[in-house]
């Protein structure tokens, strides 16, 4: 299937003689429907038909799958994705503003017996645990994301996956199933509906998307009831610009949030039969905010979006990880290039998504991940782009204030398709000259996939403050996750996730 055009020229056709499972019923019957006060013609119609038959035609055959029928590199991507997630959420348990809002639900929200992925398993009602853990696990931009489109999927399916899955009594296995669909389901909608720019954060628009949909899979809807949910949840995306990720805005780390929840309350509706259309997300998406399409996206195509999932350990927005790889390299080269003395300009060519991250005086830690300036100049102080690199330390710096107000950024004119559609190209100069690098792909994507032992001591170094048993028992996760599905189950797949967590908070064997 080719990409649609959704011009007024499309062929025009009758929607009420293509119906689409939970898609809109009728038109006027000249060929002609109103909306908001406005005529809309035949070919609109014919595109949001189209959409409307992709998009349910896709959530069925997802849904339709199950644990046999998963290969063995979705079933261990995913079990690391879990990891990642729950380590990047440990890594923000003490974050001064997350401690705060942690508190707050546990004195003024329901009771409940969900955990909280913090010290000492606090418990909260199944909302308030998957709204803090969507708050936890971005914070410090350790999770995951797709590399195929803008989405951190697994940030937008596991916070209400896994607190559905801990009260509901449901197996690991049964969590891994729903995070590989429902990753599937949102990333399939991410790249069917993109915005020319970065306009909206995805977070804001996608988090209830995934949501919804991870939960729908582990309830294991009907159909029907699946894709309700699942478009419900498009109509309840927040209007979250991107920029104010750039400028460091808090707010911007609850989108995660309030989308688990927003997802948990989209399957509720649902299931009461208050649910959206199969045509509500292009309403949502075109209709409204005037993405384009590319209903392409919605073939079965054979791949699983799991493993199109990029990793990191630099702990800021991936559009900045090719200029930190550039960095590194060149003090790999250069070693008195270190801490930056010797530095007296840095130029930057970056590619088009990094040209927005261009904030030179980061107010707050998440400001900080969101600029190239603060992303360079930090991996040449430290020599890393980690977790030090981006604290609330790194911010008055006075070695990387230095260094952020000598950097100038150009654009990187040849950027070539993906997964090169990413680079930077890094100069340094000093009295002794000028040396420069490129880096057409930031290690971590599929392209370029770390060596999971780094990737396991990134997990254990995250999770030790908090949970130190935990690193091991998502290590054994993904282990058991590549075992067989034909019954041969090993009891740690088989047990549920809250004895998963058991584990977890457990205290090490001497």
């Amino acid at each position: 299937m080719s990409t649609r055009d959704l011009g007024a020229n499309a062929m025009a056709n009758d929607f009420a003689a293509r119906p689409v499972p939970g898609s809109d019923s009728g038109q006027a019957s000249d060929g002609i429907q109103v909306i908001d006060g406005g005529q809309v013609g035949d070919g609109v119609e014919t595109a949001r038909a189209d959409a409307a038959s992709a998009f349910a035609t896709c959530l069925r055959r997802i849904a339709a799958c199950e644990w046999p029928d998963l290969p063995v590199a979705a079933r261990r991507r995913a079990a690391m994705i879990v990891a990642d997630n729950v380590s990047a959420a440990f890594s923000a348990a003490d974050e001064p503003e997350v401690v705060r809002a942690r508190q707050l639900a546990l004195s003024e929200g329901d009771a409940g017996a969900v955990t909280i992925l913090a010290r000492g398993r606090p418990l909260a009602s199944r909302r308030d645990a998957a709204s803090i853990n969507g708050l936890t696990m971005g914070w410090n931009e350790l999770d995951e994301g797709y590399r195929k489109a803008v989405c951190h999927g697994g940030l937008y399916v596991l916070p209400a996956l896994l607190a559905t899955a801990e009260a509901r009594g449901a197996s690991a296995r049964d969590v891994l199933r729903a995070l590989i669909l429902g990753y599937e389901i949102v990333a399939r909608v991410a790249r069917a509906w993109r915005f020319p720019d970065l306009r909206l954060h995805p977070h804001a628009l996608l988090a209830p998307v995934g949501a919804a949909a991870g939960v729908a899979l582990l309830r294991r809807l009907p159909a029907d009831e699946l894709i309700a949910a699942v478009a419900g949840a498009a109509a309840l995306g927040m209007a979250g610009p991107f920029n104010q990720a750039v400028q460091g805005a808090l707010i911007r780390n609850t989108w995660a949030a309030h989308g688990a929840a927003a997802g948990i309350a989209a399957v509720d509706h649902a299931r009461a039969g208050i649910g959206g259309l199969a045509s509500t997300p292009y309403d949502v998406y075109v209709t409204s905010l005037g993405t384009t399409t590319d209903l392409s996206a919605f073939d079965d195509d054979g791949d699983w979006a799991v493993c199109a999932g990029y990793q990191k350990i630099n702990a800021c927005c991936q559009y900045a990880h090719s200029s930190i790889a550039a960095v590194e390299a060149l003090i790999a080269r250069t070693p008195a290039l270190l801490d930056g003395d010797a530095v007296s300009a840095v130029r930057v060519w970056a590619h088009p998504l990094a040209l927005k991250l261009d904030n030179r005086q980061p107010s707050t830690t998440l400001a900080a991940k969101f600029s190239l300036p603060h992303a360079v100049a930090a991996a040449i102080v430290h020599g890393h782009g980690g977790v030090a690199a981006f604290d609330s330390a790194s911010l008055s710096d006075p070695r990387i204030a230095r260094l952020r107000q000598l950097i100038e950024i150009v654009p990187f004119d040849a950027v070539r398709p993906a997964p090169h559609d990413r680079p930077a190209t890094v100069e340094i100069v000093t009295a002794a000259g000028a040396d420069r690098e490129t880096c057409w792909s930031a290690p971590g994507g599929p392209d370029l996939p770390f060596d999971e032992q780094a990737i396991w001591r990134k997990v254990a170094a995250l999770c030790a403050p908090v949970a130190p048993s935990a690193a091991g028992v998502l290590e054994r996760l993904a282990q058991v996750a590549v075992e067989s599905g034909d019954g041969a189950m090993s009891l740690s797949l088989s047990s549920t996730w809250s004895a998963s967590l058991d584990a977890m908070f457990a205290e090490p064997q001497r």
